[in-house]
């Protein structure tokens, strides 16, 4: 389920907005890591209102750089510009093509439905992996540069990104199958957009209502908490595997309907 061609030419259409986002993730994780105070005394986030911090699920934490990034990094500024790069990636490779009929001269060529669907999901998610990787490597280089005494987790760290990995893997998945399942990028981009601010609308209130706390097992978001990774509360390997299985049954059920489906070429 892969074509060498095709992979190098939708990786090099989309490299320039993976560049731009990795670039400004890093400059954002860079810039509150450099806000980063030991003592609280200055702490961005403890002078939010409480309800808009729980709202966000932006708990005050154990005063060290891990816990400052996973409440005033991790939380919100890296989900909202990485779950956009997925939905707009996932239906740039796969349902454009169908609406704007360039699929009809790809499928003209001795590639089989399957390997194009097949090939346009790994550029995905080498797309993810790369960006995913720059944040943790540059982060752990530019961490240090801009906070010479900050004393960062490493580990705690390395975990926090895995399974901030594994969840935009799951999203990026539904967001393929979306891109496979209809035939113009308004009704995929829809369905993908809509059931992401679902999630996050259910997230929400699971945060800040207490009799709603039940809306968290309907939302995919209550998988991803980085102030429990920091406290040691959450099985990182239990909850990267489950994102990382439904994430590829996604991907696996896109490519299976798109090779499958009517198209109309």
């Amino acid at each position: 389920m892969f074509n060498a061609p095709l992979f190098k030419a939708s990786f090099k259409k989309t490299s320039k907005l993976m560049l731009g986002i990795t670039a400004i993730v890093i400059f954002y994780l860079l810039a509150t890591a450099g806000m980063y105070d030991p003592s609280g005394e200055s702490d961005l986030v403890s002078s939010l209102p409480e309800a808009l911090r729980d709202a966000f699920g932006m708990e005050l934490g154990p005063q060290t750089m891990e816990g400052f990034l996973a409440t005033g990094f991790y939380g919100v500024s890296f989900l909202l510009f990485m779950i956009i790069f997925s939905l707009i990636v996932a239906n740039q490779l796969l349902v454009n093509l169908v609406d704007r009929g360039s699929m009809a001269y790809l499928l003209t060529t001795p590639v089989a439905r399957k390997k194009v669907a097949g090939t346009q999901a790994g550029v995905i998610i080498l797309n993810l992996f790369l960006i995913v990787a720059a944040t943790t490597l540059l982060g752990l280089a530019g961490i240090s540069g801009v906070v010479p005494d900050a004393d960062l987790n490493i580990s705690v760290f390395l975990q926090i990104n895995i399974v901030a990995f594994c969840l935009l893997f799951f999203i990026s998945g539904y967001a393929f199958f979306f891109s496979a399942a209809f035939n113009e990028t308004k009704f995929a981009m829809t369905a993908s957009v809509g059931l992401t601010m679902l999630f996050y609308v259910f997230n929400v209130f699971a945060n800040s209502a207490g009799n709603a706390e039940w809306l968290k097992y309907l939302t995919v978001f209550s998988t991803f908490q980085p102030l429990e990774i920091v406290k040691g509360n959450t099985n990182v390997f239990l909850v990267s595997f489950s994102l990382g299985v439904a994430g590829l049954m996604l991907f696996l059920a896109g490519i299976r309907r798109f090779s499958r489906r009517d198209l109309p070429l």
